[in-house]
């Protein structure tokens, strides 16, 4: 079994359909290909019908919503690390936008010639001394840091400032819940 979780890509917009729809084809992937939705919710909703959204974004796959768009990356993440699925998107969804993150195994990344923006090194839900020495870092390793209630989208941060200052590591953390994000 691969130890490894890409990000492909990473869009936000109002609509969540649109979200996924532009992560989708900022990579040029077919969404036929995409095996699950996983929504998470940063802020109060109210009862949205997921598979309405993802028959919108052109999704043929099952949704499920979990408690934060944080926790939503985690259970994508053990979805495929447990080599139940290989190619799954995830929807923060906020007040002001919609985040949508597409996430895959190594093997949809070598079948489908994708390239990768990042990877996921390290999640915990212990706090941050525990994810790293999960990833074996120290926290002089990590250049950028990225706190607060929107999880999808300061993965999208942390993205964005990883490639614009060319740095290694990124650190996104909500309460005690932790995601290092390593830019390849």
């Amino acid at each position: 079994m691969d130890r490894d979780v890409f990000i492909l890509s990473a869009m936000s917009n109002i609509e969540p359909a649109e979200a996924i729809r532009h992560a989708l084809e900022n990579i040029d992937i077919d969404p036929s290909r995409v095996e699950d939705a996983v929504f998470g919710f940063d802020g109060s909703f109210s009862l949205l019908n997921f598979e309405q959204i993802t028959q919108e974004a052109g999704l043929n796959c099952l949704a499920v919503n979990v408690s934060s768009s944080l926790r939503a990356v985690f259970f994508a993440a053990q979805s495929i690390l447990s080599g139940d699925l290989e190619l799954v998107v995830v929807i923060g969804l906020g007040a002001d936008a919609s985040t949508a993150l597409l996430l895959a195994s190594p093997d949809a990344v070598g079948r489908y010639n994708l390239l990768p923006r990042a990877r996921l090194a390290a999640r915990s839900l212990s706090g941050m001394d525990s994810a790293l020495r999960a990833a074996g870092l120290a926290s002089g390793d990590v250049a950028i840091f990225k706190n607060g209630e929107k999880g999808a989208l300061l993965v999208k941060e942390v993205l964005e400032e990883l490639e614009q200052r060319q740095a290694q590591w990124g650190l996104v953390s909500i309460d005690r819940s932790v995601l290092l994000v390593e830019r390849i």
